[in-house]
């Protein structure tokens, strides 16, 4: 069983889009999925609340192992505590304050000896800083996720960017393809 902790102690970062997506992927690639909500915002309960998602999400640890390939925990915002687990996936917005609180946080998981997953999320290639950022962070192996309307209509309906719902959306498969990426590298190449 593979665990992933979205983790990033800057709010607004993408974390629980980025957990219920990877789930999706998850059931995508053949694999079962399981997200733990733990921010007390509840965001991702609200996806599970709707009844649009075809994996679970709960609010707690379960008491005995479940019967999933993957958990992924949906962290809250302002905890600066380095998760337990040695698989961090860190989203990030490219604005330059939000990068600062990145490089901490990244810093306190690589002295923990974690292996982060870097994803910079809601990247608009028309802003000069966000574009030499995100070719910078591509090179030092971070996956990019450009700015897309697909995951604004994904949430106004609590569902993930797999749902069928979305099939007509504009660039579904190239948005339903990097999310596949990221998650074949964390299952496979991440060890």
């Amino acid at each position: 069983m593979k665990i992933i902790d979205v983790w990033n102690p800057k709010g607004g970062q993408g974390k629980s889009m980025i957990a219920i997506n990877l789930a999706a992927a998850t059931l995508e690639l053949g694999k079962k999925a399981l997200v733990i909500c733990q921010d007390p915002q509840g965001t991702s309960t609200l996806y599970q609340k709707s009844g649009n998602l075809p994996f679970e999400i709960t609010d707690a640890i379960p008491k005995s192992k479940p019967d999933v390939d993957v958990i992924i925990f949906d962290h809250q915002a302002a905890d600066w505590e380095v998760p337990e687990g040695k698989l961090i996936v860190m989203p990030l917005k490219p604005a330059r304050d939000q990068y600062a609180t990145y490089i901490d946080a990244h810093k306190r998981a690589q002295a923990k000896s974690k292996q982060v997953v870097t994803i910079l999320t809601d990247v608009d290639y028309r802003r000069k800083g966000e574009r030499k950022l995100a070719k910078l962070m591509e090179k030092e192996g971070a996956f990019i996720l450009p700015s897309s309307g697909v995951y604004g209509r994904a949430a106004e309906h609590y569902r993930s960017i797999f749902d069928d719902a979305l099939n007509r959306s504009n660039l579904i498969r190239d948005r339903r393809r990097e999310m596949l990426q990221i998650m074949t590298h964390v299952l496979i190449e991440v060890k």
